[in-house]
């Protein structure tokens, strides 16, 4: 069993005095120093992964490891980031450091770096002679050797093939200047090898800026104030944070999620948590997900802790800057040689853009579980759909036919995929990860200067976004073609394609991700004709649908590559979302009509608007045709009365006199420990009974959903996503 040390101090409230606003400028300026730090790599590096996507972050630590602060932009790199410090601490003692030294690593089994490609560099920095802390940078770069251009590895077998791979403490910079002997070794390694040497030198800049500014802030206070005040902003949030778990009520919460294989085998693969609330702490039990794989999805430890921060942060501390403090009452419990939490020679150089964003959309769930018994209606709110949370991976590499330069393209466009619902509205479309607090992709013109490819089209997929009272984010639709370059060798995954995002209180899951390739079109006759954005129109000699990992694939000049992105699940049952919100959808494009009547009950006229008449026949329609028969003749309240009610914004279900009862409708569901024993359940395979609902998800007959239906009504008060097992 492994876990992460995510304790800050403990001391007493009020143990010492303090000025609070010495505690707020000390605090502010150390986030403004990992944030200075972001913008010194941006501006040096020339990746557009930097640059333009900011799939990096910046941080800074005490001499302890334990994080002072944490910039915003890729809060998976939280669990490496530590665990590669703690493996430099281990491996060169303190006295040995210098100033100007930087230290490299990347390896996902020793410094749990959450792939191969995620290269971390760490900064000591000095002060009176000695270490008071650390500068850590780390960012996805283009190539980083192995058998597969760009990093990602599907066939291969284990970690030797994937990647070069560099342990905790290799000196790449000594006493400011680089470590020759190191820098040739590396980039004798790597494909890209002058553009990886300039990102290494960038995250060199951002220590440096880092330990400059970490240094003049020690100086204007003081080292002893300044380290008083460090250590009361950690207590600060880990009683913030305490607080609020304690405002949840105590129990065991179990749940799972599933990996749509390991890009070998096309077994569902469990990751199950055991999520315990006692007191102020949190406990998160990994130790019942499926053993550690032969493919390429198994998410390092330090990928693991990223990803349940990812997870929790949004519900426990949304208001909160990161440190070590957060993590303070929270425990993080993994088994050696799992799926969560691999050993040698296990290849993970996907296992964070799979299993670990299946673990933010399992903390999600689990959370949502738990804050919706709270009597807090603060923590009631932070309930949400489940977002995508699934990096739909295409990677190309070839030359230029123009100036015979090799190139790698890592599509960011790949992370567009929709957000969860939440209470206060419809979830953002082409969001990106849970984890991506600060998401950018490259400009369409950007991708197209720096690389040989044509956009055809980038849109907004309706078959993607999970129906709900609030509506799931939707996934993009986008495709290009090749320009300047005769072929390339290609990769894709897809890791959300069969189990899909999960909708919150009543609401559906979103669709599904896909990928294809439409062979030998006649782009240059389709922009002729105008018809070069319209996929129905393309012509292609044949569509090739791809599996949901695949290398070595060829695209040449002429084919055009599609990908569509999964969607965000929906927050509440769409039969009570607003049928005006809904018609401006269809007006939109986020909802197409179709799906309009059979996921919304909404019925349009000619002119697209709502024909309210036949809106009330279609809604009673489908609570009949839920339940197998006609509802009660009962009173069903509007979507604005329940958020008048005394719960708010939350689940469909309550607690009243006699036991549990549907809040839209009052039909009573039981006495029981759980209202679900008192519902209606209907289970269906989930690709069909959604397929229904308009939206999209790839057939997998162990995948189904269950409709927890008010008996009463016939409102959705929980929908499920829940995985057939084998006898």
């Amino acid at each position: 069993m492994s876990t992460i040390d995510t304790a800050a101090p403990t001391a007493p409230r009020g143990a010492q005095a303090h000025d609070p606003v010495t505690l707020e400028v000390i605090r502010m300026r150390l986030d403004a120093i990992v944030d200075e730090m972001a913008i010194a790599m941006m501006r040096s590096s020339g990746s557009p992964v930097i640059t333009e996507s900011g799939d990096f972050n910046t941080a800074l630590f005490d001499a302890e490891g334990r994080i002072y602060a944490y910039s915003n932009y890729v809060q998976f790199h939280i669990g490496s980031a530590s665990v590669a410090l703690r493996g430099l601490l281990d491996a060169v003692p303190l006295e040995e450091m210098r100033p100007g030294d930087a230290f490299i690593s990347n390896d996902s089994h020793t410094a749990g770096s959450t792939h191969p490609p995620d290269v971390s560099v760490i900064s000591p920095i000095f002060h009176d002679g000695r270490v008071v802390g650390f500068a850590q940078s780390q960012a996805h770069l283009l190539d980083i050797g192995g058998m597969n251009p760009g990093g990602f590895a599907p066939s291969a077998v284990d970690c030797f093939a994937e990647a070069l791979r560099m342990p905790p403490g290799v000196k790449c910079y000594d006493a400011g200047e680089p470590v020759e002997s190191v820098r040739r070794m590396i980039v004798n390694n790597v494909r890209l090898p002058v553009p990886f040497w300039n990102d290494v030198r960038s995250l060199v800049a951002s220590n440096n800026t880092g330990a400059r500014r970490l240094a003049a802030t020690i100086d204007e206070f003081g080292a002893d104030t300044f380290a008083r005040y460090a250590e009361l902003a950690l207590e600060a949030a880990r009683q913030v944070v305490a607080e609020r778990i304690g405002r949840l009520p105590d129990g065991v919460y179990e749940a799972s999620e599933w990996q749509e294989g390991d890009g070998k085998v096309a077994d569902l693969l469990e990751i199950h948590c055991r999520m315990t609330v006692d007191g102020e702490r949190l406990t998160f039990d990994f130790s019942g997900s499926s053993p550690q794989v032969a493919g390429f999805v198994n998410c390092s430890y330090g990928a693991l802790v990223g990803s349940v921060a990812s997870g929790m942060n949004p519900v426990l501390a949304w208001d909160l800057p990161f440190n070590q403090g957060v993590l303070g009452p929270v425990e993080i419990l993994a088994a050696e040689a799992s799926i969560v939490n691999p050993d040698v020679p296990a290849p993970a150089s996907n296992g964070h853009l799979t299993v670990g964003g299946r673990v933010t959309r399992l903390v999600t769930l689990l959370l949502n579980r738990v804050v919706e018994r709270s009597d807090d209606p603060e923590l009631r709110g932070r309930a949400q759909g489940i977002w995508a949370d699934s990096w739909t991976g295409g990677i190309s590499a070839g030359t230029r036919t123009d100036d015979g330069e090799y190139f790698v393209l890592f599509n960011m466009d790949g992370g567009l995929m929709g957000a969860g619902a939440q209470a206060t509205g419809d979830g953002l479309d082409g969001s990106g990860m849970t984890t991506q607090i600060s998401n950018m992709v490259p400009d369409v013109e950007m991708n197209e200067l720096m690389y040989p490819v044509l956009y055809l089209w980038k849109r907004v997929d309706a078959a993607t976004g999970g129906p709900g009272a609030q509506r799931g984010g939707l996934g993009v639709d986008y495709a290009w073609t090749l320009r300047r370059c005769d072929e390339v060798l290609h990769t894709v995954f897809c890791p959300c394609a069969q189990v899909p995002a999960g909708g919150y209180g009543g609401a559906y899951p979103g669709g599904g991700g896909e990928q294809s390739i439409l062979r030998e079109v006649d782009v240059d006759g389709a922009f002729a004709r105008g018809e070069a954005a319209d996929p129905e129109r393309l012509a292609p000699r044949e569509t090739e649908l791809l599996e949901l990992v695949q290398q070595g694939l060829t695209i040449r000049a002429g084919d055009v590559f599609r990908q569509r992105i999964a969607g965000g699940g929906g927050y509440g049952d769409p039969l009570l979302r607003d049928p005006a919100a809904v018609a401006a959808d269809v007006r939109d494009g986020y909802v197409t009509a179709a799906a309009a009547e059979a996921a919304y009950g909404v019925a349009l006229d000619g002119e697209g608007a709502v024909d309210q008449a036949g809106t009330e026949r279609l809604r009673a329609r489908a609570r009949a045709e839920r339940l197998g028969r006609e509802p009660a003749a009962v009173a069903i309240r509007s979507l604005a009365e329940l958020r008048r009610g005394e719960q708010g914004a939350g689940s469909l279900c309550q607690r009243g006199g006699d036991g549990w009862e549907c809040r839209v409708c009052g039909t009573g569901l039981g006495a029981g420990e759980e209202w679900a024993e008192g519902a209606v359940l209907r289970r269906t395979r989930a690709a069909e009974r959604l397929g229904e609902l308009g939206v999209r998800v790839r057939p997998n007959d162990a995948v189904r959903l269950d409709e927890h239906l008010c008996p009463g009504c016939g409102t959705a008060l929980d929908v499920r996503v829940t995985v057939e097992r084998a006898a």
